[in-house]
């Protein structure tokens, strides 16, 4: 369950949730309503990151040594490296061409480097899953979303609610 570079990756995590929890607690309250005040929140996230990274760093340190292993495959790098490029290739186009033909795209290819080989249900995935969130980020929740080259039509045919 525990590997033994758990005990660092732990550490850090706690190290990372220490210093949430000390920027937390430095925010300004404006507020006087808000008993808990604005750090609230984040300070508890903050303990439970500290709480993980402890559970996981003694986790680490009890684990026995195995055989050391490569960290990352061949294979792995492969897909980090399509999936990052995937990404760099839709932060590229977004601007251009808007959300609604760029994020297809996107969701299509990371499909396709993950190992999906059914295009019909490649299509349909991208297809649906970009349009419930064009429509829960852009009428629901108001996000101004790229457009690109069809802002116009995009504004004269979708009202937001």
């Amino acid at each position: 369950m525990f590997d033994r570079t758990d005990r660092y990756l732990g550490l850090g995590f706690v190290l990372l949730g220490g210093i949430c929890f000390y920027s937390a607690t430095t925010w300004p309250m404006y507020f006087a309503s808000d008993p808990a005040g604005p750090g609230a929140i984040p300070k508890i996230l903050s303990v439970g990151i500290m709480v993980l990274g402890l559970i996981l760093s003694v986790g680490g340190f009890f684990q026995k040594k195995k055989a050391e292993k490569p960290l990352v495959t061949v294979v792995e790098l492969r897909v980090i490296g399509l999936l990052s490029a995937a990404c760099i290739v839709y932060i590229l186009i977004l601007p251009l061409i808007g959300y609604l033909l760029a994020t297809p795209l996107l969701i299509a290819a990371i499909l396709l480097i993950c190992g999906s080989r059914n295009v019909k249900q490649i299509v349909l995935i991208s297809l649906i899953g970009t349009l419930v969130l064009f429509v829960l980020f852009y009428s629901l929740l108001r996000v101004n979303l790229p457009l690109g080259f069809m802002r116009k039509f995009i504004n004269s045919f979708m009202p937001r609610l």
